[in-house]
């Protein structure tokens, strides 16, 4: 199977304009869904798989930290990618991994231009260009065919469930609270969630993966963001 071809056959296709929600909805309570919108993908194509180049997944019209908090949901929900699922775990691993840092760089983003404190705006960054390089090698992969050939029918259910559990957790921004210090403790605290969700990912793809690269990759999530969340908890101590 050639993930590329696939790529451009479902672009030529135009089977989806919008990002849409997928099955995960159905394991989410409609109070915490009901809130989140579907945003255009700013590509040419304007279709959105785990293989669109990040700078045209990651929009320029957003307004308001609301509308970066509702999109980076819709990513992590988007259902257009689900055509590349096979019972690879390397494979399903980074389909499931991408759209979650790709919203976590969307969230940071959003962070940056609304929060006001300094040590939030160092986290993000650090956040951003982290993520962009892990997203960038994930995506090398999967075009190239390498995560193929470790089967494991178990595995993806485990990452939906993971990635459901998370989702449940988190909370969807109160737009109607839009001061500095509301848009910064909404930032960390589904941040720390949201690190939590993807260390949980990695440690499940070091119990079944095989690949070198990602099982590097897993571990440097686990150190970093576990670090990560020690710091956002000090940060909203401090806060408070």
């Amino acid at each position: 199977m050639d993930f590329k071809n696939i790529n451009i056959m479902v672009g030529m296709a135009a089977l989806f304009s919008t990002v849409t929600l997928n099955s995960l909805a159905n394991d989410l309570s409609e109070n915490h869904i009901h809130k989140i919108a579907n945003y255009e993908i700013q590509s040419d194509s304007k279709i959105y798989t785990v293989l669109t180049p990040l700078k045209e997944v990651i929009p320029q019209n957003l307004k308001g930290f609301k509308e970066y908090d509702e999109y980076a949901h819709s990513i992590m929900m988007s259902n257009s990618s689900q055509i590349f699922l096979t019972k690879d775990v390397g494979n399903n691993f980074v389909i499931y991994m991408i759209p979650h840092h790709e919203a976590a760089i969307i969230t940071s983003i959003g962070a940056l231009k609304y929060t006001h404190n300094l040590e939030v705006k160092n986290l993000a960054n650090r956040i951003i260009h982290a993520q962009e390089r892990e997203v960038e090698v994930m995506q090398k992969l999967l075009e190239t065919g390498e995560l193929r050939g470790n089967d494991n029918g178990q595995f993806l259910d485990k990452m939906k469930k993971i990635m459901t559990d998370m989702m449940g957790e988190m909370k969807s921004y109160n737009g109607q609270v839009s001061s500095g210090e509301a848009i910064t403790k909404h930032y960390l605290e589904n941040m720390i969630v949201h690190h939590k969700g993807a260390i949980n990912m990695a440690n499940m793809y070091l119990k079944y993966g095989k690949n070198p690269e990602l099982i590097k990759m897993s571990q440097k999530i686990i150190l970093s963001q576990d670090e990560e969340i020690k710091e956002m908890e000090q940060i909203l101590k401090r806060a408070k």
